[in-house]
């Protein structure tokens, strides 16, 4: 007789997108495992989480009220989650227990790819930039016009003040074009930069010049949180910064 896992949960980081795919049993027990490969997946802060259950057999309906639960720290995080894939018996297990009323269920990537692109989302403000010195400026005009826009002109200087580091390291790092992208999130602004090196930022260790770890030690002081995330031909370096709600503000 062939006995079927306990439950496996595989993350595939990445940005915009990463997955998490669940295979195996989903109990009561095994709930608390999907939820830290999910919040593992959101420490990274993509737009979108995708969550792969082609896999998945639920031992019981009670196990399926985690769905909704991650979609809302999902949400609250400012970040999309959609389930993908659901086998039959599945699927009539959601619609059953009302979870596709509070989670989004697609039955492939491709289809639920297609939703994210036509779901409202956050504002955004994107521009490419070359590996040059010059590139601080452009990436700094680009904050300054994005926060005119969306009202947050207080976070403003911090957040050129980032950009400029992020921007700066990775000229001098990567020495590739850049992708420089912000996000106006429920909570924070994301800001993220996208170039072509592999090489991942570290912390500056006690041997090093404080000269080379400036960056990150500005970042690391002005910063809600940041990371990093290795993608497909180089990485993305991302950054959030708490908004304080203001009456004015456009959410």
């Amino acid at each position: 007789m062939t006995v079927e896992p306990v439950l496996a949960c595989d993350l595939e980081r990445g940005f915009p997108v990463s997955v998490v795919r669940a295979n195996g049993r989903l109990s009561i027990a095994s709930a608390p495992m999907l939820r830290r490969a999910v919040l593992k997946a959101l420490a990274d802060q993509p737009e979108l989480i995708l969550l792969d259950v082609s896999g998945l057999r639920a031992e019981d309906d009670l196990a399926l009220t985690a769905l909704p639960m991650l979609a809302r720290q999902s949400a609250a995080d400012g970040i999309a989650m959609i389930v993908t894939g659901p086998p039959t018996a599945l699927r009539r297990q959601l619609e059953a227990m009302a979870v596709t009323r509070w989670v989004t269920v697609a039955e492939s990537r491709a289809s639920a790819l297609d939703l994210h692109a036509h779901a409202p989302g956050p504002l955004r403000a994107a521009l490419q930039l070359p590996a040059h010195p010059s590139a601080t400026t452009a990436a700094r005009r680009l904050v300054d016009d994005a926060c005119r826009r969306w009202r947050i002109t207080y976070l403003a200087d911090i957040a050129g003040l980032v950009v400029t580091e992020l921007v700066a390291n990775s000229v001098l790092h990567a020495g590739t074009p850049m992708r420089l992208l912000l996000s106006l999130r429920e909570h924070h602004l994301h800001v993220s930069v996208r170039d072509g090196s592999s090489r991942l930022p570290r912390p500056m260790t006690a041997d090093e010049d404080l000269e080379s770890g400036r960056g990150l030690l500005i970042i690391e002081g002005l910063a809600a949180a940041w990371g990093s995330v290795a993608v497909a031909g180089g990485k993305v370096v991302w950054v959030t910064l708490q908004r304080a709600r203001q009456p004015s503000d456009p959410r």
